[in-house]
């Protein structure tokens, strides 16, 4: 039966790209993940998914398809369409000191609610495990969501140990592991424009 990956509701259903096709440059993936969405929940993450691709391609070591993304979406359409998230952007840039090939240099890096950071990678987690295993119930899961620093022996772990999938190029990476003998039901990681990294542990 359809319904609503999120409320289940069988009314007014659409299809919502996980994840959202908003972060991908043109041309877009043909290979893009949809599963069943109402048309109310869909529509409630609208502005968080745009302000969640502010955040995610704002990161200096984004990829170049993050670049394209700040430069063509966030600078050129949603900064121009509205004031009020480019006011609230510039509100939360804070000081942060990097490292760019072994040097340590001061740049600014911005700040995103966690609450915002949870409901979209919630969100996600849900739809991808609607796609690719339609039988499990999380209606009653708990998600435990983390930022990690990427580094290439964490990478080189999940591509051994994890099913992975990647959407565009330099885009989005995401890995999935059963691990009941860890005490969790599942473990995602997620990876945005190859600057930012988020585990979440499904209980």
């Amino acid at each position: 039966m359809k319904n609503c990956y999120l409320c289940t509701s069988t009314k007014n259903l659409t299809k919502d790209h996980i994840p959202p096709k908003n972060l991908f440059p043109s041309p877009k993936p043909t290979n893009l993940i949809t599963v069943w969405c109402c048309k109310k929940c869909n529509e409630k993450f609208s502005l968080i998914d745009e302000s969640f691709r502010v955040f995610t391609s704002s990161v200096i070591n984004r990829s170049k398809s993050g670049t394209r993304i700040w430069d063509e979406k966030v600078m050129e359409s949603s900064f121009k369409r509205s004031p009020k998230l480019k006011t609230a952007t510039i509100k939360s840039l804070v000081p942060v000191e990097t490292e760019i090939n072994g040097i340590k240099v001061q740049t600014t890096g911005m700040t995103y609610p966690i609450k915002k950071t949870n409901d979209y990678l919630v969100r996600l987690t849900k739809g991808f495990t609607r796609h690719f295993n339609p039988e499990i119930d999380l209606s009653r899961a708990n998600f435990k969501v983390n930022n990690i620093i990427p580094n290439q022996q964490i990478i080189d772990m999940l591509y051994q140990k994890f099913f992975y999938v990647e959407r565009g190029d330099g885009v989005f990476k995401m890995w999935r592991m059963f691990a009941k003998d860890m005490g969790v039901m599942s473990i995602w990681v997620y990876v945005f424009y190859d600057g930012l990294m988020f585990t979440i542990e499904v209980n």
